[in-house]
C-alpha cells in the first residue's frame, strides 16, 4: 500500500491501538513487591510524555515488515530507558519541574529517583533477556554506554564556552539521539532485516534524534512555560551551552565572549545575566542557525527512508520526521 499523507495527529491516530498496548505494558512491568517503585515509576512514566521513541520503534518495525507483539515489549524497553535517564537527569541538573509537575526528585528525594531509575534500566534489561534476541541486547547495551558517556560529557562540557560544535553534537548524539537510533534499528531487527537495512535505520534514528534535541534547544528560548512544562531559558539558568548560544559565542566579538564566559562560570545567574545571553543569541542568529541545522538532519533522515517500500508506516515515519521541526513543545 502506498504512502498516504499524514499529519502528526494522524500518526498518533494510526498508532492508537499499538500505543494503548504499550501504555498497559508500561504499567504492568512496573509491578514490584517494593511499594515505592511503582509509585515513583508511575509518577514519571505516566506524566504525559509523547511516546516519541516508542512511536519510532513501532513504525520502524512495521515499515521494515514486522507488526507482531515483540514491538510492544521493545517499545517498553525503550521508554523505560528514556524514563530512567530523565530521573537521573533531574538529580544531576537539580531539576524541580518535569512535564509541568514537580519532578520525582523533588517529590520523593534524590536517592529514590536514582534508585528507581536504576530499577527501570534493570527491568528493561530483564525484558530484553526474556525476549532472547542477542542483536537487540547488543543494541541496547551499546546505547546504555552512550547514554552514560553523554551524561558525563555534558557535565564536563556543557558550561565550557570553548566547546566546539562537533563536541556539542557528540553530547547530543550520546544523550538523546543514541536511544532514538536504537529504537529505529531495533524495529529493523524485529523484522529480520539484514545488516545494511539495520544500519540505514540506525542512521535514520540518529539524524532525527539529533534534530529532536536541536529543536529542544530552540524551544528553551522560544517556548512558553505552559508549552514547555517548565520555565523557559532553563538551559541558560543551569549554565548550559546549547547550539543557539554556541553559535552566538562563535560569532560574537571578544568583549561579548568574555562577558558570556564570566556569566556562565558563575554558580548562579541573575535574570539580567539570562537576558544578556538571550540577547546575544538573538543578535547573532542562534535560533535560525539551529533551526536550519535541525531541518538538515530531518531531511537526511527522510532521504534514508527512501530505501523502504511504500507503506502507511513509512508515510507515518516521514510525518513524524517533519513534526520534529514544527513542534512547539
Amino acid at each position: 500500500m502506498a504512502d498516504r499523507p499524514f499529519d502528526i495527529d494522524g500518526v498518533f491516530r494510526y498508532l492508537r491501538g499499538d500505543l494503548r498496548k504499550v501504555e498497559r505494558a508500561l504499567v504492568s512491568h512496573l509491578k514490584s513487591p517494593v511499594a515505592l517503585i511503582p509509585v515513583v515509576g508511575r509518577h514519571i512514566t505516566l506524566s504525559g510524555g509523547k511516546r516519541f521513541r516508542p512511536a519510532v520503534l513501532l513504525l520502524s518495525a512495521e515499515a521494515c515488515g514486522y507488526s507482531g507483539p515483540r514491538r510492544t515489549v521493545m517499545a517498553v524497553v525503550t521508554e523505560y530507558m528514556h524514563t530512567a535517564t530523565l530521573l537521573h537527569d533531574d538529580v544531576v541538573d537539580l531539576g524541580s519541574v518535569r512535564r509541568g509537575q514537580p519532578s520525582a526528585n523533588v517529590v520523593f528525594g534524590n536517592s529514590v529517583s536514582i534508585l528507581v531509575g536504576d530499577f527501570l534500566f534493570a527491568r528493561a534489561s530483564q525484558l530484553m533477556t526474556e525476549d532472547g534476541d542477542i542483536d537487540v541486547l547488543g543494541i541496547y547495551a551499546r546505547t546504555l554506554v552512550s547514554l552514560s558517556e553523554g551524561e558525563v560529557l555534558q557535565l564536563t562540557k556543557s558550561s565550557d564556552p570553548g566547546i566546539s560544535e562537533k563536541e556539542y553534537l557528540r553530547v547530543v548524539y550520546n544523550k538523546t539521539a543514541s536511544l532514538i537510533a536504537a529504537a529505529s534499528e531495533t524495529g529493523a531487527v524485529l523484522a529480520g532485516a539484514g545488516r545494511a537495512l539495520r544500519g540505514r535505520m540506525f542512521e535514520y534514528g540518529k539524524a532525527v534524534g539529533i534534530a529532536f534535541q536541536l529543536m529542544d534547544d530552540i524551544l528553551d528560548y522560544t517556548g512558553t512555560e505552559k508549552e514547555l512544562g517548565k520555565r523557559p531559558r532553563q538551559d541558560l539558568r543551569e549554565g548550559k551551552i546549547t547550539l543557539p548560544l554556541l553559535h552566538a559565542l562563535r560569532e560574537a566579538d571578544a568583549a561579548d565572549r568574555r562577558n558570556a564566559a564570566a556569566l556562565l562560570g558563575r554558580a548562579e545567574r541573575s535574570e539580567r545575566d539570562i537576558a544578556f545571553l538571550a540577547r546575544l543569541v538573538e543578535r547573532h542568529g542562534g535560533i535560525p542557525y539551529t533551526a536550519k541545522a535541525a531541518r538538515a538532519y530531518v531531511n537526511r533522515g527522510k532521504r534514508i527512508l527512501s530505501v523502504l517500500p511504500d507503506s502507511k508506516a513509512r508515510g507515518a515515519l516521514l510525518a513524524l520526521s517533519d513534526y520534529i521541526v514544527s513542534r512547539s513543545s
